[in-house]
């Protein structure tokens, strides 16, 4: 009977190979490097239990060459028949690349960094950043007791100054009524001069150096080993390439080849300085745009500080009026267990069922509904709402869980899963959000019986008998077929090539 098995990326270690040394493979592998290219090596037992252990590899060659037979000794191939092979010109470093390969999964999770959220030992929220959205950017938290529960009183988004030293930005009031439910919600944001310092660092390298800025503490994502993931883009970064005679740099986006000067640190730094600017011009632009309506990019002062001729820290200086509002929440129902507010063409309708709250929402777009842990209170999960937060939290051992709170844009549930890190005082907990997606086949493997793309070429062994058929491999990395064949009694591996 037939069988087709997708060959995709595994990320753990499995009994097939993409792309394996040619020396794991073929003895005397020197004499044949770029010649054969072993493309796809499994083991034997993939195929047919009675092969555990057993090495089959399809080797690429040149289409000139339709069979090569092999001898099987201590685990790789032995050429039998001298061959006089031209090298695979056409394939390049960038198209081989060495992993493990797996049989099952035609659907893989893609895990990405969202956010870090700081929690108090107690489960309270401190306040929420993120390293790729906004890095400069945090909103902080401070609760008091109201009808004997913490309850958030006043939320801070904050901008880092440098030095250590955060921006109160706009600071929102909570107003709550006698009940303990959110009443008024009051916003300011005080006129002031704002100066904001950006620390150069840098770091020598084999054929040069790279610059990057120091950004805010905290935010720098957790690495989680067991999920092999592990955040690593850098929001700016220039990396110089120099010789004696020329250089070059790869900064924002752009490759800019270096004319040789007598000044060339000068002309490195005025470099590192407008990219810079222009970083920090986009990496804050919801504060410079909307919250000090910054229209011009003249309006900002800038100072460089030189250190070893290079740019040390770089000072913004800008300036943002005061602005004041308040607004209240609109209820079109309130009692112990159910309550239905309205704000902004948004009403949500929420029903605390005991084990279970839950919440309808309901807008132009059309209407939704998720639940919540039954151990909130109708007043939390308002402010829950409100903030797009999870304010209070229980289980720090949550690793996943469906959201509707964080992602209200979304019209379905985002799947989250958590990392978390403990400080004395504190508990870090890293969102990733999980995407699944189509995983990319690196080809197909055909059992049973061989599916030929021509003629019957079934190759017979030295006593005049056909050879046991193992598999044929159809690659993305080749045009056309290989089949493989096996005797036992003589340990001989013939390959059998097809043009498609």
């Amino acid at each position: 009977m037939k069988k087709k098995l997708n060959l995709s990326h595994s990320k753990k270690k499995s009994k097939i190979e993409g792309f394996p040394k040619l020396s794991d493979c073929l003895i005397e592998a020197k004499e044949f490097n770029k010649k054969l290219m072993p493309i796809v090596k499994l083991d034997g037992g993939v195929v047919n239990e009675k092969w555990e252990g057993l090495p089959f590899t399809f080797m690429l060659q040149n289409v000139d060459v339709d069979r090569i037979d092999f001898k099987l000794e201590e685990g790789k191939y032995k050429l039998l028949t001298p061959l006089t092979l031209r090298k695979l010109e056409e394939y390049s470093a960038s198209d081989v690349k060495r992993e493990y390969l797996q049989t099952t999964a035609d659907k893989v999770e893609e895990l990405n960094y969202r956010q870090v959220d700081r929690y108090s030992n107690d489960g309270l929220l401190l306040h929420s950043g993120s390293f790729s959205h906004d890095p400069n950017r945090r909103v902080t938290y401070r609760y008091e007791t109201i009808n004997g529960m913490p309850m958030p009183v006043t939320k801070t988004i904050q901008y880092f100054l440098g030095n250590g030293e955060w921006l109160d930005s706009e600071i929102f009031t909570y107003d709550y009524d006698s009940d303990g439910f959110l009443n008024e919600t009051t916003t300011n944001q005080p006129a002031r001069d704002i100066t904001m310092t950006e620390k150069i660092v840098y770091k020598k390298t084999r054929k040069g150096f790279t610059a990057s800025k120091e950004l805010a503490p905290h935010h720098l994502p957790v690495v989680d080993k067991e999920l092999g993931y592990a955040y690593t883009r850098l929001p700016f970064s220039a990396v110089f390439k120099e010789s004696e005679t020329d250089w070059n740099v790869i900064i924002g986006g752009w490759y800019i080849d270096g004319k040789e000067k007598e000044n060339r640190l000068a002309v490195q730094g005025k470099l590192i300085h407008l990219h810079a600017f222009n970083h920090f011009y986009d990496l804050n632009s919801g504060l410079l745009k909307y919250t000090c309506e910054i229209e011009n990019q003249n309006e900002i002062a800038v100072k460089v500080n030189i250190k070893d001729d290079l740019p040390d820290t770089i000072e913004y200086t800008f300036s943002c009026s005061e602005k004041n509002d308040n607004w209240s929440l609109n209820y079109l129902e309130k009692t112990e267990k159910k309550v239905i507010i309205e704000q902004w063409e948004n009403k949500h309708t929420i029903e605390h069922l005991g084990h279970e709250i839950q919440v309808t929402n309901e807008n132009r777009f059309g209407t939704g509904h998720f639940t919540l842990s039954g151990h909130y209170t109708l007043q939390q999960v308002i402010m829950i709402i409100r903030t797009q937060s999870y304010l209070w939290c229980r289980d720090f051992e949550q690793q996943r869980t469906s959201d509707r709170i964080m992602t209200p844009g979304y019209t379905n549930a985002a799947l989250f899963n958590f990392v978390y890190t403990t400080t004395e005082n504190t508990i870090d907990r890293v969102a990733h959000e999980v995407k699944i997606k189509e995983n990319k086949t690196e080809g197909k493997l055909r059992l049973g019986k061989p599916d030929w793309v021509q003629s019957n070429e079934t190759p017979r062994d030295p006593d005049g008998k056909k050879m046991e058929f193992v598999a044929q491999l159809d690659h993305s990395n080749m045009f056309g077929t290989l089949y493989l064949f096996y005797s036992e009694k003589h340990q001989l591996i013939s390959q059998v090539f097809q043009c498609s």
